[in-house]
């Protein structure tokens, strides 16, 4: 190589000697080190897809269903000693509103009008009884007057058949005369007066004789139609006296009857009235408040002694066995969570995971007396637990 002039000569290069191989102690380094970088990496990742993709709420509340006890009429409130947190079986008396004051006006007026119509229905009874006995006797005096009416037109007929009988003798005697009389007109031997005596005779005998048939024909008449109860005479009307009283007082049984027919009618459904009346005057004299399922006590709202409104509240419970977990959502997890949706619920301080699903979706209200600052979610959790739960906090995942 050429030096320059007042260049130094360059030393010689050096080798260097390969490194000496990793010991065991660096390898492990080396690997914490990818491991821990490993674990942030996969916990940023975590954090990421928990933050973006993942729906879930920090802040529910797990309770059981509420039941509100409410006084089921007016009056004074009947309740032994309750406290908060005390468990109550179903159908547990929990207390008795009791109404001193119900009306029993309608009750006494429906029961007086049933003694009314049964002291009616006695009297047409006993009144039936005594004109169907009037009227037994009247059939009987009526039944013996047309006896002995057809017996006199029978007597008056044979008195009518002996004078009509003595009218054809005496017109045969007259015929007879007169025929005599006019064999002797022309013999000579009697005068033109004299036969105009017998012709006279003769036509007295024909129209008597003419007016007892007709008489008797009558009679007859007369005869047939009392056998039938027919009574046809100058001087009197087609049915009898006794007749005509037995006519009114079957007609009188037949209004009575039917008098009786009604007031029996009404009884039934007055004594129907009276039992429904008597039966709504024993609910609203005394109306028990039981529990309708296990629970517990949330809050009680009325005291022993205090007079009640109907539907006041009396008390809330929590149904036991029956948890709904309520959780407050933000904007972006309330427009993913859907009804039916299933989701996961971890209790604060409990690794258990209860499984549940959407029932509601409660967007953000602004009314009095139930404003919400935040959308709610309420999800029914699939637990066949019988403890009852007043509240216990917790997250919500929602699965996908």
């Amino acid at each position: 190589m050429d030096v320059t002039p007042g260049q130094e000569k360059p030393a010689p290069a050096v080798k260097r000697p390969p490194p000496p191989p990793p010991s065991g102690r660096d390898l492990l380094g080396r690997a914490g080190r990818i491991l821990f970088a490993l674990a942030i990496l996969c916990t940023t990742v975590w954090f990421i897809y928990d933050r973006f993709f993942v729906v879930s709420a920090q802040t529910a509340v797990l309770a059981g269903r509420t039941i509100t006890l409410r006084a089921p009429i007016d009056g004074r409130l009947d309740m032994p000693l309750r406290f908060p947190g005390e468990q109550l079986s179903e159908g547990t008396l929990f207390a008795a509103v009791v109404n001193e004051r119900a009306a029993t006006l309608a009750l006494s007026q429906l029961r007086a009008n049933i003694a009314a119509l049964e002291a009616e229905l006695q009297a047409l009874d006993h009144r039936a009884a005594g004109t169907s006995a009037l009227l037994q006797e009247a059939a009987g005096t009526a039944e013996a007057f047309r006896r002995t009416r057809v017996d006199q037109i029978a007597a008056r007929l044979a008195e009518a058949e002996s004078l009509l009988r003595v009218a054809d003798a005496r017109l045969r005697e007259a015929t007879a005369a007169a025929a005599r009389g006019q064999s002797l007109v022309r013999q000579g031997f009697t005068t033109a007066a004299q036969m105009d005596v017998l012709r006279r005779d003769l036509d007295v005998a024909r129209d008597s004789q003419r007016a007892l048939a007709e008489r008797r024909d009558s009679l007859l008449l007369e005869q047939a139609g009392a056998v039938a109860g027919i009574f046809a005479t100058d001087n009197a009307t087609d049915r009898s006296i006794s007749q005509q009283t037995t006519d009114r007082l079957a007609l009188t049984l037949v209004e009575l009857n039917a008098m009786m027919a009604e007031r029996r009618a009404r009884l039934p459904a007055l004594q129907r009235q009276a039992d429904r009346e008597e039966q709504l005057l024993t609910l609203n004299q005394e109306g028990p408040i039981r529990v309708p399922a296990p629970s517990v006590i949330i809050r009680v709202l009325a005291h022993h002694g205090e007079v009640l409104r109907a539907g006041q509240e009396v008390a809330k419970l929590a149904a036991c066995g029956e948890p709904i977990l309520t959780a407050e959502l933000d904007e972006r997890s309330m427009r993913q969570v859907r009804v039916g949706q299933k989701a996961e619920f971890r209790p604060a301080g409990s690794r258990e995971v209860l499984t549940g699903e959407v029932v509601q979706v409660i967007p953000v209200s602004l009314t009095p007396g139930e404003a919400r600052g935040r959308p709610q979610a309420l999800l029914r959790i699939a637990s066949q637990a019988e403890a009852c739960e007043t509240g216990r906090m917790g997250e919500v995942r929602f699965l996908r």
